[in-house]
């Protein structure tokens, strides 16, 4: 058995696909959603048409002048010209300052001043909004000025030392469900299929080798390339992107190893439905590829329709991703994931079956 074992491991690394989806797949998203900075907003530039020219209308722009992400565009030309430019995509809006636009004095009134004009390209949603909240707070701060009132109420803020979780560490977790699953179901359905193909399992049947002997080397192989495989994701993340694991590694790795044996016994089963190695592909593919999309690896499962989001709630891969980031991001014990850990343990039975009525040693 244990020959069996590291003739597997030689193999697993001589098979160019099985590297592709145990290592090089899941390494290629870390480092993808590594390289993205999604904390930060990306500038927006502007026009600024002063035609007041007046100390108000300077300590207004001058407001923007103070916000990092707002990039005036030194600009001398008329408004026509300045919405060809935005038009052109060459900048994102138009602050337009009417000429009587300033503080009056006291007794003063100042009939018919004309709105500050704003133009943006509505297609820039994420700019729009904040761009013009930003001319909201400025305006309603002048207007505050002009009616001279009294502050009667102001706030006090205080800031409390939170854990610095960015984007990619919640991707991490999710990635490592997913690489598991990739490699165990198309691994596992892919090797057998073509061991039957060759008509291995029938020479291997022949044999003093025990059946139970073979199927125990195949499972040691495959956790022993995902433990490496969980490894390098984790160090990858970590030494590259700054990726931070708040809770128990080992509850990690035992969460990895448990959800390894759920979709090694689905491999199983496709490898008893699949007659050649191009059938076990396809039928590996339409079950990863539908968990790898709606199971939380890359966007939260609350953002599902109704329906859609409980139907998500039952499959193999959702309760993985659920108990990985609360191990890694909320430094969760097995008391708190007894939940999941319920749902992986279904699946375990459930795989099983599945692949005990579907595999056949022989056909």
């Amino acid at each position: 058995m244990w020959r069996l074992f590291w003739a597997n491991i030689k193999m697993t690394f001589r098979d160019k696909q099985a590297i592709f989806w145990s290592l090089v797949f899941p390494l290629m998203f870390i480092i993808i959603f590594g390289l993205f900075n999604f904390e930060r907003m990306g500038d927006a530039k502007y026009i600024a048409l002063d035609n007041a020219q007046t100390d108000t209308s300077s300590q207004f722009l001058e407001g923007f002048t103070n916000i990092e992400f707002l990039k005036r565009q030194e600009f001398t030309g008329t408004l026509d010209e300045a919405k060809t430019q935005l038009t052109d995509g060459d900048i994102d809006f138009i602050l337009v300052i009417p000429e009587l636009f300033r503080i009056p004095k006291v007794g003063e009134d100042i009939p018919g001043m004309p709105p500050i004009a704003v133009y943006y390209d509505e297609s820039n949603i994420t700019v729009n909004q904040v761009a013009l909240s930003v001319v909201d707070k400025f305006v309603d701060s002048m207007n505050m000025q002009m009616a001279q009132t009294p502050q009667l109420f102001t706030y006090q803020s205080e800031s409390i030392q939170t854990k610095d979780i960015k984007y990619i560490d919640v991707i991490m977790p999710g990635i490592l469900g997913m690489a598991i699953m990739m490699s165990a179901i198309i691994g596992i359905s892919t090797g057998i299929t073509r061991y039957r193909e060759c008509k291995l399992l029938k020479r291997l049947s022949a044999t003093p080798l025990k059946v139970r002997n073979f199927l125990v080397a195949e499972v040691l192989s495959y956790l022993a390339v995902n433990i490496l495989q969980i490894t390098l994701i984790i160090l990858l993340a970590q030494l590259a992107f700054k990726v931070n694991v708040y809770g128990s590694y080992v509850l990690l790795y035992v969460i990895c190893i448990i959800s390894s044996i759920i979709f090694l016994n689905i491999g199983f089963a496709v490898a008893g439905y699949a007659k050649n190695v191009k059938t076990a592909e396809s039928l590996s593919q339409v079950i990863t590829m539908p968990m790898m999309f709606f199971s939380g690896v890359f966007f939260s499962t609350e953002t599902l329709p109704g329906i859609v989001a409980r139907i998500v709630e039952y499959l193999p891969l959702t309760p993985v991703i659920e108990a990985l980031r609360a191990v890694s991001l909320d430094e969760k014990g097995l008391v708190d994931i007894w939940v999941q850990l319920a749902f992986m343990g279904g699946w375990i039975i459930v795989s099983f079956a599945l692949a005990w009525k579907a595999f056949k040693f022989k056909d």
